[in-house]
């Protein structure tokens, strides 16, 4: 009972998303999209108009169950119209099938960034959410440093936020914050190095996916790590909350409701 904790589904297939199911993946989370056309305020409010409705509509039409993260990504800021964005997302955020705000997170850093990712967090306090945050590839060290300083300085619960974009560098500082620490599993690289931090560190907190629907993503990636978790010796206990277990509880999800999915 696998669940991906980061699926770009928004140009996925049909074909895709039966492959999907058929290889065990029973639910995911879909963030928007860092990159996706038509930038600027309009093109985000049109990108948390699809995920909230056409985008989560194919998975469960799939047989998948998805759940959104909606927020302002930090290469999204838009130079026009953000105070109004940050306005509709409360309404945007209490659609069915909206799990949390995400992914919100910096990317170069700078005052105005940590200002719109504070203004965020403070929605996700107020309306008990869970957050899904990102770190950069660039400066990675530095920058996740930074973006773990400005979470602590909120009032989220720790054990609700999800940090995306970790490696084996970043994790430990990530979990001794508290936080739920999510490793791309794409690549073989990526791959050997989310295995070695599973093992080296236990399934506490350690959160797989794919990142599936974006340059270099693997549909499968998610299958791929189960079956070189379980090769590596670890059991099914740690493989089933790493591989899914984790983020459905971050995000209270039922277990039931994946089940139902298989």
């Amino acid at each position: 009972m696998l669940f991906d904790a980061r699926l770009l589904a928004r140009a996925l297939r049909p074909a895709d998303l039966d492959d999907l199911r058929w290889f065990g993946v029973a639910g995911a989370l879909v963030p928007p999209e860092e990159s996706a056309p038509p930038a600027g305020a309009a093109g985000l409010r049109a990108s948390w108009e699809a995920l909230a409705g056409p985008v989560l509509g194919r998975l469960r039409r799939a047989g998948l169950h998805g759940v959104a993260a909606l927020g302002i990504p930090p290469r999204r800021i838009p130079f026009r119209g953000l105070e109004a964005l940050l306005h509709e997302l409360p309404d945007f955020l209490s659609r069915p099938g909206v799990a949390a705000i995400g992914e919100v997170g910096l990317e170069e850093g700078g005052p105005r960034e940590e200002r719109v990712l504070e203004r965020q967090l403070e929605l996700a306090a107020g309306l008990r959410l869970p957050v899904v945050a990102r770190a950069p590839w660039r400066r990675r060290e530095a920058v996740t440093r930074r973006l773990l300083a400005v979470l602590k300085a909120s009032q989220l619960e720790p054990g609700r936020v999800l940090v995306q974009g970790v490696d084996a560098r970043t994790v430990r500082m990530v979990r001794a914050c508290g936080h739920a620490a999510g490793l791309p599993a794409t690549g073989s690289e990526a791959l050997a190095e989310a295995v070695a931090v599973v093992r080296a560190h236990g399934p506490e907190g350690l959160v797989l996916s794919s990142g599936a629907g974006e340059a270099g993503g693997d549909l499968l990636a998610l299958p791929r790590a189960a079956g070189r978790l379980r090769q590596a010796g670890l059991s099914a206990a740690v493989v089933r909350r790493v591989c899914g277990g984790n983020a459905a509880r971050l995000l209270g999800i039922d277990p039931a409701a994946l089940r139902e999915r298989r």
